[in-house]
């Protein structure tokens, strides 16, 4: 009998293994509250692809629970680079935010959400205090890659999606190129998962500097947003006092929690 592969088994229990990561959330929930407590600047939250702000609403129910100002990226449903024309309405949005609360924004990007709070990154650095990516394809492809039929179906939806005429002027940036606009000592983030069943894990890493970093955790793609190993590693660099960036620590329960590098 033939096995079956390990992408196509992650990606078959990508529903059901964010289900469990949902529950979890819901069962530890007291010990949440004692999360890391940051200055409470505000935090923009960017959806995955074809999802909108109502899947990021647990996300930024937690980051308000710990007196952040979460917010919604306003921009509705995720369609990939049909939303690059609305990159001036998002710069304008997260400036705006800057200059009305005093303080530089957090950016969380969720998947494909990840590429755009980069491209924000990289276009408004000034307002930008640190991005987070959480399953984010943000390295560039293996010509050798093995897709899982999740992640090869949504690129063969985004193909589709962005051959539509559309009036809005996109602005083609390469992965590599916003990287490369952002000043180094912009902190970032990488949280990634080598059990999630849509983004191949080596996508979702970045090259590591000073300010750049990888955090490694055990979850599903589509539980991303509701694992609790998560929600802890988001609250620890969400609180790192500005302009003084240390990366993730995996110490005490931790080592038991987080994967080692």
């Amino acid at each position: 009998m033939a096995l079956i592969n390990p992408k196509s088994w992650l990606s078959l229990t990508e529903l059901p293994r964010a289900g469990l990561e949902l529950s979890a959330l819901l069962s530890i929930a007291p010990f949440l509250a004692n999360a890391d407590r940051g200055d409470g600047h505000p935090v923009v939250v960017l959806p995955g692809f074809l999802a909108s702000d109502d899947s990021t609403w647990i996300l930024r129910s937690f980051l308000k629970s710990l007196g952040y100002e979460a917010h919604r990226w306003t921009l509705g449903r995720n369609l990939g680079a049909k939303n690059m024309g609305g990159y001036d309405t998002l710069v304008n949005y997260i400036s705006d935010l800057h200059k009305n609360s005093g303080q530089t924004v957090s950016l969380v990007g969720w998947s494909l959400g990840g590429i755009h709070a980069l491209a924000v990154a990289a276009r408004a650095s000034h307002a930008v205090r640190h991005v987070i990516t959480l399953g984010s394809p943000i390295s560039p492809a293996d010509a050798n890659e093995d897709m899982s039929p999740i992640y090869y179906a949504l690129r063969q939806t985004a193909k589709t999606i962005n051959a539509v005429p559309h009036t809005s002027t996109p602005q083609h940036h390469t992965i590599p190129d916003m990287l490369q606009n952002i000043p180094h000592k912009l902190p970032v983030s990488a949280v990634y998962s080598c059990t999630d069943g849509v983004v191949p894990w080596r996508r979702s890493r970045i090259a590591e500097t000073v300010y750049r970093e990888n955090i490694e955790v055990v979850s599903s793609h589509l539980g991303l947003g509701v694992n609790p190993t998560v929600l802890v590693a988001i609250s620890d660099r969400l609180a790192l006092e500005e302009g003084k960036f240390t990366k993730f620590k995996r110490c005490g329960w931790r080592r038991l929690a987080y994967p080692a590098p």
